[in-house]
């Protein structure tokens, strides 16, 4: 499925590429440091995802920010993997001064932490745990708290 609306920002003008129907199936790294994610491409059959037989592929990666509409996290995978701890709710569980889980440099925020919301917390939360990863990466932040 494609959007229904292809908008360009400013990343894509400045080569971000966009590639649609891609799974991301495992994390990949040395030492605690992410070095890439291990995808396959899926197609839609009768309205499910379905992979493709020998699309595997690779991506070189050293951040992942995964920004998705859902009605709660999907644990078995890459949160179980991660061993982030849940909430009681079933959410990845971490506080609003930080963003940060129980896991190092791993960061929660919007739908992921507090559950289905308004897109307004979402994106209240996103700039908020931006600057909590720009600080966490940098040791210090230019954006706006």
């Amino acid at each position: 499925h494609w959007p229904l609306r292809l908008r360009t920002s400013s990343s894509h003008e400045e080569g971000c590429e966009r590639d649609w129907s891609v799974v991301t199936k495992r994390a990949v790294g040395t030492n605690g440091q992410l070095t890439a994610l291990e995808c396959v491409r899926v197609e839609w059959v009768g309205g499910k995802m379905q992979e493709i037989a020998g699309s595997e592929f690779t991506l070189k990666a050293d951040l992942v920010l995964l920004a998705m509409g859902f009605v709660g996290p999907n644990i078995p995978g890459l949160i179980e993997q991660a061993g982030v701890e849940l909430d009681a709710r079933g959410n990845v569980k971490a506080d609003t001064s930080g963003y940060a889980t129980n896991q190092d440099a791993i960061f929660t925020c919007g739908d992921m932490r507090r559950g289905q919301s308004l897109v307004v917390w979402a994106i209240r939360e996103g700039r908020q745990c931006a600057r909590a990863v720009d600080l966490h990466l940098m040791g210090k932040s230019d954006l706006p708290s």
